[in-house]
């Protein structure tokens, strides 16, 4: 038996079928004027738009019945979200294989009572779909006008009162759609930015990724301080403001770290398929490892979160101890922040601001990992002999080894290929961070960054080019070392253990006789040594 309930597309995907960002299938879009054209067909409610992904629907109830039979006619997974509330989620696929999430609720009394209770105008739009008519726009606050405008308006007095998550929202909205918010909602956002902590972690954390997702999210950022949501959300990040750097850098640790963030996005934004980055010095010395790349940081970490997003958390947080760390003297009557010691301490507050958003433990490791691990690829290059172009590859072995997230005594590993070798390669993501750090330094880099992006190319050769075993297999345990050598446990035996990682790592070594005869004269030479200082 057919269902014969209207239903209505609200919210977000109205919104975007306006402004041509997604399509809904046999909705044409609005003229200028915000009168619809013709629709060219009918829809049944049980015709899901293809084009769009995410969708929210409501109905008249009762919806969990009638939202369990779609799922079976369609063949789809149901999740009743809300038993309480009549809401269920309907995931399937399209006929393209596009992943759909749609969420069904019940009217909360009629339609228009629905729409007023809602966000902001753009998001108070619905889209009538019955069996018996053509698709139908309501408007019952003037969102289409407010599309057109690009203008992010609340809805009423309450919209932002009843739910500080929209506090966040509407900035999220504004970066990611090009809107401005307009005065009265941008000024009672401000009276009420002391109340966004009153919201769930889980909310908090869903808005917060999707604004530092955005193209520009050090815009976003600056519209948080504007609103004052900056303090309540990030303070490590607000706590930079003003705090002086030393003289390579141009910028104070704030403005610094906003636009290593912008940089950041760039890179994300290339890893994930898009254009290379604008410098075409980076673009260059990124080319050859593309597919690497791409592969390394299209992985996620935790549902939805790849490691190209957390690149922008790694560039806001990298510098956060400086806030904290020493002041000394710049010797023109100013003070500066002193860069010593100061990423164990961002290490500590990446770790803590991320875990508070409950991010999961590998997501938080991966943080602490980068902010403590940051200055590393810089200090590696300045380290470098002025005839040696690359970063070696005894060097690379113990960057990645020290850059690993390790849990319980395992190092997290990471798969380059479906039946590739496995290798801890968080180093990947601390170099990339650095790259984007350094970018974010001084005025003019010329051959500084050009020194400094030949220099790490041998980390992403050490990362793509050897075997995996010069990472997460060594040739000879501890126990056969000492059956070998007839030793007793020790340090002796971790200090010979580590020697033989770094010869193995550097191709010094490749069978197990290489390994236990280096052993021997290791050992051999640490006795000369003991007696010689005798």
């Amino acid at each position: 038996m057919a269902e014969r309930r209207p239903v209505y597309i609200v919210g977000g995907a109205v919104r975007d079928h306006l402004l041509g960002i997604s399509t809904i299938p046999g909705w044409p879009r609005s003229t200028p004027d915000g009168n619809l054209h013709d629709a060219d067909g009918t829809r049944s409610q049980s015709q899901i738009p293809t084009s769009t992904t995410d969708l929210d629907l409501v109905l008249s109830g009762p919806v969990l019945p009638l939202a369990r039979r779609v799922a079976d006619r369609l063949g789809w997974a149901y999740y009743p979200l809300d038993v309480k509330r009549d809401v269920a989620r309907l995931i399937g696929k399209s006929v393209d294989g596009q992943r759909i999430e749609c969420d069904a609720a019940a009217l909360r009394g009629d339609l228009r009572s629905d729409l007023l209770a809602r966000d902001f105008s753009s998001n108070a739009l619905a889209l009538k779909l019955a069996a018996d008519s053509s698709p139908q726009l309501i408007d019952e606050c003037g969102g289409v006008s407010d599309v057109a405008s690009h203008t992010l308006r609340r809805v009423s007095d309450e919209s932002l009162s009843d739910d500080p998550i929209r506090l966040l929202r509407a900035v999220r909205l504004s970066a990611q759609l090009g809107f401005t918010i307009e005065g009265g909602t941008r000024q009672q956002i401000s009276e009420l930015a002391g109340t966004v902590n009153a919201v769930s972690v889980e909310r908090l954390r869903q808005e917060m990724w999707k604004l530092l997702d955005c193209l520009r999210p050090d815009d976003g950022v600056r519209e948080l301080d504007a609103l004052g949501l900056l303090t309540p959300l990030l303070p490590e990040v607000k706590a930079l403001q003003g705090v002086e750097q030393s003289s390579r850098h141009h910028l104070d640790a704030y403005e610094h770290s906003l636009l290593a963030a912008r940089y950041a996005a760039e890179l994300r934004d290339w890893l994930r398929g898009g254009p290379p980055p604008e410098d075409c010095i980076l673009a260059q010395s990124l080319g050859p490892w593309t597919e690497g790349l791409r592969l390394h940081f299209c992985e996620e970490i935790a549902a939805g979160h790849d490691r190209s997003g957390w690149l922008v958390w790694h560039a806001l947080l990298h510098d956060t101890g400086k806030a904290r760390s020493p002041a000394v003297d710049s010797g023109i009557g100013a003070r500066r922040q002193s860069d010593a010691g100061h990423q164990e301490l961002s290490a500590e507050i990446a770790a803590s601001r991320v875990r508070s958003f409950r991010f999961s433990r590998r997501e938080v490791l991966l943080a602490e990992s980068v902010a403590r691990m940051h200055s590393v690829p810089r200090r590696l290059v300045n380290a470098l002999p002025k005839d040696e172009e690359h970063i070696g590859p005894r060097a690379a072995f113990r960057f990645f080894r020290d850059a690993g997230s390790v849990v319980a005594g395992h190092q997290f590993v990471h798969g380059l290929g479906s039946d590739g070798p496995r290798q801890p390669l968080d180093g990947l993501d601390v170099t990339l961070q650095a790259v984007s750090d350094l970018q974010a330094t001084g005025l003019e880099r010329g051959d500084v960054w050009s020194r400094f992006l030949k220099a790490v190319e041998g980390l992403f050769r050490y990362s793509f080019s050897r075997p995996a075993e010069h990472l997460a297999a060594p040739l000879v345990d501890g126990h056969s070392l000492m059956e070998y050598l007839g030793l007793a446990p020790g340090p002796i035996v971790g200090t010979v253990l580590g020697e033989l990682a770094e010869a193995q790592a550097s191709g010094a070594i490749a069978n197990v006789e290489e390994a236990l005869k280096l052993a021997e004269n290791l050992l051999a030479g640490d006795a000369d040594q003991r007696e010689s200082g005798a």
